[in-house]
């Protein structure tokens, strides 16, 4: 039989001692916030592609299809739009405001996924390069543009849904190679789900609020007011006077 060979000592510099563990997850940490901040900027540039898309559609646009429905409407027996384009122009509306509050809690989604890369990265040993999380961040930002363009053609949940899938499919089938792992991945999926899920209650509940508060829309009595004229929301106090003043006028 051949002997034992005698076990090499450990060359010290090779394995990484505490400090060098723990300076290299605080630099990782830093450049994961300035990450965060850094995506904030393309996310800007879909803020301000909304609010132009807004704008446009508010003051009625030149599009063709537009021109058009305005032509068939003055050669038809009613000048004023029907019941279904006024909804499919209501749905637009509530798009974008879903897209201007979404965009409100992006800090927060996008800092939640990246804490998730990190523990694994840090618990399981691995070592995620910063290309890995610009990829999973520009995904992240992806979902805000998808909402925009769905919220225009379809309703505003379908569009939130068809969102939220796609941007959660990219970064679940990218995370699955780097965190060599299915399993990993699949948490990360249910991560993304549950944060998808609780911001579009929470969007809900900023729209219903708003709804009460009486700052989405202004009554169809109330169109040739000033309060529509100067587009200034109509309070509750406002439409108590304004319910007031009716019996009065009509008493004179």
């Amino acid at each position: 039989m051949q002997p034992t060979p005698p076990e090499l000592p450990p060359v010290p510099g090779l394995r990484p001692t505490k400090t060098d563990r723990r300076n290299r997850a605080t630099l990782k940490l830093l450049f994961i916030a300035a990450l965060v901040l850094l995506l904030q900027l393309p996310l800007h540039l879909v803020s301000s592609l909304q609010q132009e898309r807004r704008t446009t559609r508010a003051s009625g646009g030149n599009q063709p299809e537009a021109a058009a429905a305005a032509d068939a409407r003055a050669g038809g027996r009613s000048s004023t739009p029907t019941a279904t384009e006024q909804a499919s122009t209501e749905g637009v509306f509530e798009a974008y405001r879903m897209v201007e509050r979404a965009l409100k809690h992006s800090v927060l989604v996008t800092a939640l996924v990246f804490a998730a890369f990190f523990l694994f990265e840090t618990l399981a040993g691995l070592r995620l390069h910063p290309v890995h999380y610009g990829l999973v961040g520009a995904a992240l930002g992806l979902f805000y543009l998808a909402l925009l363009a769905l919220g225009e053609v379809v309703a505003p949940g379908a569009a939130y849904v068809g969102a939220a899938l796609a941007s959660s499919a990219l970064v679940t089938l990218y995370s699955a190679p780097i965190l060599k792992s299915r399993a990993r991945a699949g948490v990360i999926g249910a991560l993304l789900a549950s944060v998808h899920s609780v911001l579009y209650v929470v969007l809900r509940m900023e729209n219903c609020l708003a709804a009460q508060r009486g700052e989405l829309a202004w009554p169809p009595e109330l169109e040739s007011n000033d309060d529509v004229a100067t587009k200034q929301p109509v309070s509750g106090r406002s439409l108590e006077r304004r319910g007031a003043a009716k019996p009065a006028r009509l008493l004179g």
